[in-house]
């Protein structure tokens, strides 16, 4: 067992729709921007994206290589002669072409110029600049180069690299920062990236006939979406037939709650403990004693490395969104089975033996589980874990304001993790409709004793952006969650959605169903009229809007409630064929796993 199973990107093509074909638009884009400049070049990457691009090719380097980058670097504050960048052959100052692909963001930029400042100043004319901005090239950008002096020395381009295919039914835009953008920054960029994104998904798929929402940012998406779709019109296929029924677009902002709660599956578990990136997870593979598949040794494995997680895997598949503790049962129950295969190989014959090493793989696969598990089975197995999930269910019931004001000062002064500690007083806030009065000041207070005064500036971006915030102030109205929790029935006591086979999505937060969530589930099932009561509780405004064909074969945009009166009398408006009535989610300014 001393061979390590490799990980392979999804096929793609057992979801709802086949995502194979963003895929390989995007790698395809990738190579042409590669090939646009001759001959060996070096490629310098922005970290942020690196990521998303092993999810285009499983043997990245190898493309890369096989398209001329001979030298393969990633964008940090570091001069081009300087050694970092020059440690291996060949060096990059013999390397004349050198390709950026870069997110386009400002620090980018001022970091592009200054490397190439640096480099002119000292080497004059040694080096020919390609910087790729992605998804877009922004005026911004273009700015600071002008203003650095560099704008003359760059060939610009775009690498539209916009929804990234993480599984067969998952896409992610990889937008880390798009909250704090459109909060404290005021900066609509991602807001406009995904309305390009939900563009380039009806081109690809088909016109999306219905479009329903909730909150600005929301709102905002859909009104660039459309003004996008009248700049340039659906090509005829797309705009008379589709494979999206629906798309339902919701604004982080109507549910802050969420990423707050600790997650109890097996994936979203993974993630909250070692963290999941661009669908892919650090892990230290155990030494094990003796010989054997899942659980066997093999005491060479033990360096640190990442892999990726996703249904081609089918033990993971089948335990991804299974509740941690079933997760753990069953994995022991499969490592025990392998080993006793395992030990009874002696006496198995010539075809039982070609039919367990068949099944090798998956045993490696079982392998590579186990020691996924062990840093989640270290933190779960401790008082304290627990300790919190009751802490957040009590915070989610409002069962006691001043115990969990107690709790929280408690995890403070314990020294527990500062984003852990800042994530209850976000729930807590969200919760309660703000910090209670009386407790306010003190809370911020001791945050800062405990964590340093550095943190003011933390704890003034949170309220801005309305995560933390005291009772009574301007930005805050008296507390909506009961109703929310009442009228959309987000607290589910019922052990049995602790089960292998849960009937309810509320086990994913151990009785807890996202606000979120369960608007999908009601406009999927009839519509948002009979939470319509709800939803004016919660910011920003709602839609609910058909995308259809007027008598001129043109796609205009009618009120869903309108189309449907009027269809009535007489249709004015035909609908696009439909294959399949499939609903597609966004969650703009950040998801979470447990979607």
């Amino acid at each position: 067992m001393a061979s390590k199973a490799k990980p392979v990107l999804p096929l793609l093509e057992a979801g709802p729709v086949p995502l194979v074909q963003l895929r390989a638009q995007a790698k395809k884009q990738l190579v042409d921007l590669i090939d646009s400049r001759r001959g060996k070049k070096a490629l310098i990457l922005d970290p942020a994206i690196s990521g998303s691009l092993t999810q285009l090719d499983a043997g990245l380097s190898e493309l890369f290589t096989e398209h001329g980058i001979i030298k393969l670097l990633y964008l940090e504050r570091v001069r081009l002669d300087d050694a970092i960048y020059n440690a291996s052959e060949p060096h990059l100052s013999d390397v004349r072409p050198i390709l950026y692909v870069a997110r386009a963001t400002l620090e980018n930029a001022q970091l592009i110029a200054w490397q190439i400042k640096s480099s002119s100043a000292r080497s004059p004319n040694r080096h020919e600049y390609s910087v790729f901005w992605v998804p877009r090239r922004s005026v911004a950008v273009e700015h600071v180069l002008e203003d650095e002096g560099v704008y003359g020395d760059v060939i610009q381009g775009e690498f539209p690299l916009d929804m990234v295919p993480l599984d067969d039914d998952v896409l992610s835009l990889e937008l880390d920062s798009a909250f704090r953008e459109c909060t404290l920054e005021g900066d609509p960029s991602s807001l406009f990236y995904t309305a390009s994104a939900l563009m380039r998904l009806q081109y690809t798929y088909g016109l999306i006939p219905r479009i329903q929402g909730k909150g600005p940012a929301a709102a905002a998406v859909k009104d660039m979406a459309i003004r996008i779709r009248k700049e340039g019109p659906l090509p005829l296929a797309a705009a008379t037939a589709c494979r999206i029924h629906r798309a339902i677009i919701l604004d982080r902002e109507i549910d802050p709650i969420t990423p707050m709660v600790t997650q109890i599956t097996f994936e979203g578990l993974i993630d909250e403990i070692t963290g999941i990136k661009n669908g892919s997870v650090m892990y230290t593979p155990s030494k094990r004693e003796g010989a054997g598949p899942a659980g066997g040794g093999d005491g060479g494995r033990s360096r640190p490395g990442s892999t990726l997680l996703n249904s081609t895997d089918p033990f993971y598949k089948e335990f991804r969104d299974l509740p941690y503790y079933i997760t753990s049962q069953r994995l022991q129950q499969y490592a025990r089975d392998a080993r006793k295969e395992y030990a009874e190989l002696g006496s198995k014959d010539l075809s039982e033996l070609k039919t367990f090493v068949k099944g090798l793989p998956k045993l490696l696969l079982l392998d590579r589980l186990s020691d996924l598990a062990v840093p989640v089975a270290e933190v779960v197995k401790e008082q304290a874990f627990h300790d919190r999930l009751k802490a957040e269910q009590d915070i989610l019931e409002g069962y006691d304001v001043e115990e969990s004001v107690q709790y929280i000062q408690e995890q403070m002064w314990r020294g527990a993790e500062a984003l852990a500690v800042l994530r209850l007083l976000s729930l807590f806030s969200s919760c309660c409709g703000g910090l209670p009065k009386k407790h306010a000041d003190s809370m911020r207070s001791e945050f800062l004793a405990a964590y340093g005064h550095q943190h003011l500036a933390t704890l003034n971006n949170l309220e801005k952006a309305g995560l933390v915030k005291p009772q009574g102030s301007s930005s805050t109205r008296s507390s909506t969650f009961a109703s929310l929790r009442k009228g959309l029935r987000l607290i589910v006591d019922d052990p049995d959605q602790m089960t292998a086979n849960p009937s309810d999505i509320s086990y994913l937060h151990k009785g807890y169903a996202p606000i979120s969530i369960r608007l999908v589930e009601a406009a999927v099932k009839g519509g948002w009229g009979p939470v319509a009561e709800v939803l004016s509780i919660l910011p920003g405004a709602q839609f609910d809007i058909l995308q259809v064909l007027d008598p001129d074969g043109r796609v205009v945009d009618r009120p869903y409630k309108a189309v449907a009166a009027a269809g009535e009398q007489h249709p004015p408006y035909s609908m696009p064929a439909i294959a399949t009535p499939l609903s597609h989610a966004w969650v703009t300014t950040g998801s979470t796993s447990a979607y």
